[in-house]
């Protein structure tokens, strides 16, 4: 069992060729409540991230994720599964809880998914009296994973855990289907081709540039917890500082955009 923090940042290994081909970026979830894909940061991040699939992952080490090959990497704008996600822009961080009583109770700040099956099976809870987690909402007390809210039995706040259960081999929920890579070699539709393939260009780049619009919002006001220096000692950032859009630029020129995003507070 692993929680979203403990993978963002994580380099990604390929074991066929012993080298890092890239670095954890983002977990795309599905609204059954399981993460389908990994968004990852290469080498050449200027051309756009790249997914793996989640059944592809070998390994969810302490120091490490592991893939087969650099070959697993698969660029956004070819991956229609992943940008259909992406579009919908699921998220578990910051959404709120609510009962099945219309009772509020706070918000999410953090979540655990099963390394088997991607399953979510808790989500760590903030209440609104409060500035830190009260514990963990086990999956089964959790009825539905929305857009808005995260909905959740009544009476969930005396159900807490400050630790979820490990087991051995847990059993996909049902109606869980595991999510299957495409065919590359499948031979292309012989309707208006290059039409559609003007049109399917099109989508994955609007819903990558929507989710790193998102991400940059989501980054601007936040307070930087550590200095950042670029490889030649430049500061682009001084910890406390809070976040602008040069410094966001200013970041992703020096190549340390995502060590940006792993350092920020509210």
């Amino acid at each position: 069992m692993k929680s979203s923090r403990q993978i963002l940042g994580l380099p990604v290994m390929s074991i066929e060729e012993g080298l890092q081909i890239g670095e954890a970026n983002h977990l795309v979830l599905n609204q059954r409540g399981a993460v389908d894909f990994l968004l990852i940061k290469d080498r050449m991040w200027y051309l756009g991230l790249k997914t793996v699939p989640f059944n592809t992952v070998q390994g969810f080490g302490e120091n490490a994720l592991t893939v087969a090959a650099s070959s697993t990497l698969i660029p956004v704008q070819d991956n229609s599964q992943a940008v259909e996600l992406l579009e919908k822009d699921f998220h578990l961080n910051g959404l709120k809880v609510i009962s099945n009583k219309g009772k509020i109770l706070g918000a999410i700040s953090e979540y655990y998914f099963d390394e088997t099956t991607g399953d979510i099976t808790g989500c760590q809870i903030i209440p609104n009296d409060s500035e830190s987690p009260a514990g963990i909402i086990p999956r089964k007390y959790i009825l539905s994973f929305g857009l808005d809210y995260l909905v959740v039995e009544d009476g969930v706040e005396s159900k807490l855990v400050s630790e979820l259960e490990v087991t051995v081999e847990a059993a996909p929920p049902a109606g869980y289907k595991r999510v299957e890579t495409e065919d590359t070699t499948e031979a292309p539709k012989t309707k208006s081709a290059s039409a559609d393939k003007q049109d399917d260009d099109k989508q994955p780049v609007k819903a990558l540039k929507h989710f790193e619009d998102q991400q940059r919002q989501y980054l601007l006001g936040k307070k930087v917890t550590m200095r950042i220096l670029a490889d030649d000692g430049d500061i682009i950032a001084e910890e406390g500082q809070s976040i602008t859009v040069e410094m966001i630029e200013k970041a992703v020129a020096a190549n340390k955009y995502v060590q940006l995003t792993l350092n920020v507070r509210e």
